[in-house]
């Protein structure tokens, strides 16, 4: 057995630290993050229909960081890659520049093909992912070709350390590795990262030169034991592993946050598992629920914290545990939340389509637009009933008036 005064970390000493570690030495303030979930196409395309009713209410353009996993990093890296097209016409392009290019991307067939070839000599799946997500979306830019403001971030999970390694362009890195400034990584390579679900897709390996990394200013208070070793080669997989939210980088940051789940719902099943693999996957899946269903009962009891509040102000200087803000998810009852004015949607519609399966590949152009429009009703409703501030009132429309929820 390991000896376990040779870890780095207890598990005790390793939660305070990410409890308490602060990226760019920043603590919490005003203003507002939005966090885009994993779950492939099915969460890609109902985060893009989210985005686009964010935006009319005002708030999308309001964000100070948007934070991204998985599927929800493909739809976030594509949003950063138009931010000044939109910014240009107001957010009124939304559905030529952002939307349309979308579902276009959507008709790809990605995963089993680039697992597949994974398995040939000197590449990897992963590796093979983000060359499909250079060639047909991100064309080529790396991080630096990303906008200073909103801050945008890509999530992936260190299977070597156990915590999150975030992409942006002002760094990259985890709090205990250490931080890249100013990372030359190609987009589609982050994305890919964020993005390479286990095990088929995963790992993604990243290979550094001595002298890359530089230590936080908040480093852990005990060195990371052999340290060297952790920055040579990181090995990355999805960052669902550790938060399929994507709240992580905005939680103790921000005092509002918009949170958007598009991860596919715990199934609840009679069958009996008794072989050890199907034991193991059934163990994983329940383990995994419960991780999802702590942070999102963490963040329901901040947002209703937050009634005891006037505004962002009198929250921040309380340095409260409250948050202002709205969580939806793609498995949410629509029946629950009915604001003035909201579209009509079909409880069995939206069950429907939260049981799409959680596939890099061709969902259908009925579908794709469904979620589309399903992400749009339901941030629509969830927004309108649950956040208190400012917002601009725009009555919601179908982006795909064809495809109906009801």
């Amino acid at each position: 057995m390991d000896n376990i005064d040779a870890m780095p970390f207890s598990s005790q000493e390793q939660a305070l630290e990410a409890n308490t570690f602060a990226w760019d030495g920043n603590g919490f303030e005003a203003g507002i993050g939005i966090a885009a979930s994993g779950g492939g196409f099915r969460a890609m395309l109902f985060h893009v229909g989210a985005f686009v009713r964010l935006a009319e209410l005002g708030l999308l353009q309001q964000a100070r960081r948007i934070s991204a996993v998985s599927g929800g990093s493909i739809a976030t890296a594509w949003l950063a890659c138009v931010w000044p097209d939109l910014v240009r016409e107001n957010f009124a392009n939304m559905g030529d520049v952002f939307v349309e290019p979308m579902l276009d991307f959507a008709r790809s067939r990605i995963d089993f093909a680039a697992a597949v070839m994974g398995l040939l000599p000197g590449t990897s799946a992963a590796a093979q992912v983000a060359k499909v997500y250079d060639r047909h979306l991100f064309r080529g830019r790396s991080l630096q070709d990303l906008p200073d403001q909103p801050q945008f971030m890509f999530c992936a999970s260190n299977l070597q350390t156990g915590v999150l390694w975030r992409f942006c362009k002002d760094y990259a890195g985890d709090y205990l590795v250490g931080r890249i400034d100013r990372p030359n990584f190609p987009l589609a390579q982050a994305v890919a990262a964020s993005s390479a679900f286990p095990p088929i897709l995963s790992p993604m390996i990243l290979d550094f030169a001595d002298g890359s990394f530089e230590d936080w200013p908040t480093a852990p208070r005990r060195p990371v034991p052999g340290i060297g070793n952790f920055r040579k080669n990181v090995i990355l997989t999805d960052g669902g592993v550790y938060d399929n939210h994507g709240i992580e980088p905005l939680v103790k940051r921000f005092a509002t946050l918009f949170v958007s789940d598009g991860g596919a719902p715990f199934g609840r099943n009679p069958r009996l598992y008794r072989n050890w693999v199907s034991q193991l996957r059934r163990i994983l899946d329940v383990t995994d629920n419960q991780v999802r269903a702590l942070r999102r009962h963490d963040l329901i009891g901040r947002f209703r914290g937050a009634h005891a509040y006037d505004d962002e102000a009198s929250l921040v200087t309380a340095q409260a545990y409250a948050r202002f803000g709205a969580y939806w998810g793609i498995d949410t009852d629509p029946s629950k939340l009915v604001p003035n004015d909201a579209l009509p949607c079909s409880v069995d519609a939206a069950s429907s389509l939260s049981a799409v399966p959680t596939r890099l590949t061709n969902l259908g152009d009925d579908v794709s637009e469904k979620l589309v429009n399903w992400g749009y009703a339901i941030c629509d409703r969830s927004v309108r009933a649950n956040y208190t501030g400012t917002i601009s009132p725009v009555a919601p429309v179908w982006l795909f008036p064809g495809r109906a929820l009801t």
